[in-house]
Formats: C-alpha cells, structure tokens, sequence
C-alpha cells in the first residue's frame, strides 16, 4: 500500500502525487438539494439552447443516406477527386438523372 492508503503504484507514477487528491470530493447530498437551475448557472451552461441546430444551409434539407462496398466509396471519392467537386454534387447529379429517366422532375 501506499502512504495514501491507495494501491501502490509502479512505473512512471510511482514518485507522483495522486491528481484525485487535488480534486475535492462531491458531496452528493449538496448536489441533491439544489435545484436543477442553481446546478446549472454554478456549471457556467447556457439557460437556453439554440433553437436551430446544424448548418444553416442544410435547415430545409433531409439527408439520404445508404450502404455500399468500400471499392464503391473509394470509386465515388476518386471521381469527385477527377472532376474537382464533391461526393454531395456526384449523388446529386445522380439523383436528378435518375429522377428524370423516371419521368419526375430534377429537383435534388
């Protein structure tokens, strides 16, 4: 045992201070009989979240998303890569193709 009355430590740490003897023990009755708000407002957290989350850019849009082989998403990357634009624009183009051979309009 070491003189903390803690396992004894060995390697590096052995000569060290223990880090969990700087931090002062939470007393969970204290935290207990707080309410929610007081909690909060000591921890320093906004009282209100953001009502919009994510990119603006994306508020109006949905993401689609689906399971492919990794030589697919090595292939898809490589092509945007070729044609100096992104993944996003390559399934765009993709999807408007598609939905135009179905007789719908390009809207993607």
């Amino acid at each position: 045992m070491s003189r903390a009355g803690g396992p004894e430590r060995k390697g590096p740490a052995a000569g060290r201070p223990s880090l969990f003897r700087s931090v002062a023990p939470i007393r969970t009755e204290e935290v207990a009989a707080k309410p929610a708000s007081d909690i909060e407002e000591a921890a320093g957290a906004p009282k209100k979240r953001a009502a919009v989350r994510g990119r603006q850019d994306r508020s109006d849009k949905r993401q689609i998303a689906g399971f492919f082989s990794p030589e697919c998403a090595k292939q898809m990357r490589m092509l945007a890569a070729e044609q100096d634009t992104t993944v996003q624009e390559l399934i765009r183009d993709g999807l408007n193709l598609m939905f135009q051979k179905h007789g719908k309009p390009p809207i993607a």
